[in-house]
């Protein structure tokens, strides 16, 4: 289990609203004959890359988080910490105003800051990301926080079994489990709370929205040591807990176990997400939950068997696809009015293809001509 918080904001600056044109023949015909109308369209910000992470670096260290991560632009590295530096943000940011000009700060498509910061009670994760270009209406910048608990982290030489008998000691009844969140929820809440109010203070903001959730994960097997876990972590996982960050590996072994556990100690759990070994989202947990031990759900030595309850979300597109689609768990694909099948995100444009995979060939039926803008 661990705590997995956002915050979407739409800084105050002007943006643009530029028409994409569709690659595809027939979407570019239609985007002809509509001028344009018929295309998506997406903002741009006129922030610069500088501008905009001087801001986000006032509102951290407001906070007192001066521990960086890493920073990258358009997924390039510019700073990555792999020995556990600390107070390393002004360094970072100094690195990046030297080696990012005017002119390339104006071109930047994405900026990636990840930073962690500790209290006495949970160790967060928090990584902010900022799109120059996105569809209209979403928010440009991305706040992900990510908390692990401190007191469960693997200490130096001790083994899966001295860290379940931890773990035993400190929620192996529900009274002890249901206190044991409730104390880290509040604190994790509170955090957000103030960063969102730092956000607020230190960015000019027209819209800002917060969010907070338990996830648990919900492993193939048994993990029965932390080298288990190694080849699990990468950069493009959804949660930064998932991107295998230096020194944060002991921090977040417990959450492997913990699902399991939560099986054999037969807990009550309710009001969680579970994700798979990704960190993608699987089912929504409502507030009444499941007895952990009256199914497989939780149990990684076992194959994946939905919880008896009512308040239950199944997703799709993680690691347990098929075996949700084949316990009929997911809903049906979607209908036109006429109850054809729809693809999701599909329009009628979107079935075409261009001959040979290039964006401006010619339709072979008709001989060329048609192919060009």
């Amino acid at each position: 289990m661990y705590f997995s918080g956002n915050i979407s904001i739409d800084p105050s600056h002007l943006t643009h609203i530029d028409i994409i044109k569709p690659t595809k023949i027939f979407g570019r015909i239609l985007h002809v004959l509509t001028a344009g109308r018929s295309s998506e369209k997406e903002e741009q910000e006129t922030f610069t890359a500088v501008s905009i992470l001087q801001q986000i670096n006032a509102s951290l260290r407001s906070q007192n988080i001066t521990n960086i991560v890493r920073l990258a632009k358009d997924d390039i590295n510019f700073y990555l910490d792999e020995e556990g530096k600390q107070d390393d943000m002004k360094e970072a940011m100094d690195h990046f105003k030297l080696e990012v000009d005017h002119y390339e700060s104006e071109l930047f498509n994405k900026l990636y800051l990840v930073a962690e910061y500790q209290d006495e009670l949970i160790n967060y994760l928090i990584e902010v990301d900022i799109q120059r270009r996105h569809k209209v209406g979403e928010f440009p910048i991305q706040v992900k926080v990510n908390g692990v608990i401190r007191e469960l982290a693997l200490g130096k030489g001790e083994t899966t079994e001295d860290l379940q008998n931890r773990m035993k000691q400190k929620i192996g009844n529900q009274q002890q489990y249901d206190e044991f969140l409730m104390k880290h929820q509040t604190r994790f809440d509170q955090f957000l709370a103030s960063m969102d109010q730092n956000l607020r203070k230190h960015i000019q903001v027209d819209s800002l929205s917060r969010s907070s959730k338990k996830k648990i994960i919900r492993p193939r097997t048994p993990v029965k040591d932390s080298e288990q876990t190694q080849s699990k972590y990468q950069y493009d996982r959804e949660e930064p807990v998932f991107h295998g960050y230096y020194g944060f590996g002991d921090f977040f072994f417990y959450a492997w176990m913990w699902s399991g556990f939560t099986h054999d100690h037969h807990l009550q759990v309710n009001q969680f997400d579970m994700v798979d070994e990704h960190g993608t989202d699987m089912m929504s947990v409502g507030d009444t939950g499941f007895n952990a031990g009256s199914s497989d759900a939780m149990d990684p030595s076992a194959e994946f068997q939905a919880p008896v309850a009512e308040d239950v979300l199944f997703h799709e597109g993680h690691e347990y696809d098929d075996a949700f689609q084949s316990a009929d768990l997911l809903p049906d694909s979607a209908t036109d009015a006429g109850g054809a099948e729809v693809s999701e995100g599909g329009g009628w444009f979107d079935s075409f293809t261009d001959i040979g995979g290039g964006g401006d060939a010619s339709c072979s039926s008709c001989g060329g001509g048609c192919g060009g803008d």
